[in-house]
């Protein structure tokens, strides 16, 4: 029998585990979702992404998100592979002891009311920072609001993991769900310019007011290029089966 302190010293942490026939079921499952949900998944900046690893090749990239909607999980794990990139993504604790298989595809666990098992959770996000390739996103809202809710308040996770890795190269990231003219919408992200951060009091201090600033800027300039329903400001990531729309157009030729 475990005692009461056993429990509350018990690190709460699932670390990801890319191996088992499992990742091949739950990357299929994750692209086929993405794939017949959205008319389009469109990208914005992604030469940004690729530069922040030409620039600093022996470490990972930190990406940082907003949160606004179920489908950032979905449509995270779905980029991951799209961009070909180490990937992993930090969910809570209770998540992923729900939904263990996510871990076969680089997520792991985050225990946000126990000390210990944070701490645990900062000290692996730092390993991962430290993997050439590697990409770790995160949503420091810690919970879902509305995509124009401002300011974003970003929680503290980023100052623990700037002070336990010392040095990031982090970017700023964009999820936004339109629709435009058919009855699936498009997923829409965009990646800003990435910056290098050491660790200072000086740093620490400024974090979260200017990552959140810079993540507000991101995402108000993806707001206006999707209301602008302007499809050549967009790189087409993937297009999905053809909609409703779509298909009663072809089809229109023959009713004449």
């Amino acid at each position: 029998m475990t005692s009461k302190t056993g429990q509350e010293n018990t690190i709460k942490l699932i670390k990801a585990d890319k191996t088992g026939w499992q990742r091949h079921w739950v990357r299929k499952m994750i692209h086929y979702k993405v794939r017949t949900s959205f008319h389009s998944c469109l990208g914005q900046g992604i030469e940004n992404l690729r530069k922040a690893y030409q620039e600093n090749p022996e470490t990972g990239v930190l990406a940082v998100a907003n949160h606004s909607n179920w489908w950032d999980f979905m449509f995270g794990l779905w980029l991951i592979d799209h961009l070909k990139v180490d990937g992993y993504g930090m969910t809570e604790h209770t998540n992923l002891v729900k939904y263990n298989f996510f871990k076969r595809v680089g997520i792991f666990s985050i225990e946000k009311t126990h000390g210990p098992s944070v701490k645990a959770s900062i000290e692996y996000t730092s390993e991962l920072l430290n993997r050439p390739n590697s990409y770790v996103w995160i949503m420091p809202q810690g919970r879902i609001l509305c995509n124009d809710t401002r300011p974003l308040d970003f929680q503290d996770g980023l100052r623990l993991i700037l002070r336990k890795s010392r040095r990031i190269t982090m970017i700023p990231v964009a999820l936004r769900y339109e629709f435009w003219q058919d009855e699936k919408p498009e997923a829409c992200v965009r990646y800003g310019t990435h910056e290098v951060v050491d660790w200072s009091k000086d740093s620490a201090n400024g974090l979260i007011d200017h990552w959140e600033n810079r993540v507000t800027a991101e995402l108000d300039q993806l707001k206006r290029d999707t209301l602008s329903q302007d499809l050549t400001r967009f790189e087409i990531l993937q297009r999905g089966p053809k909609s409703l729309n779509e298909r009663m157009e072809g089809l229109s030729k023959y009713a004449k």
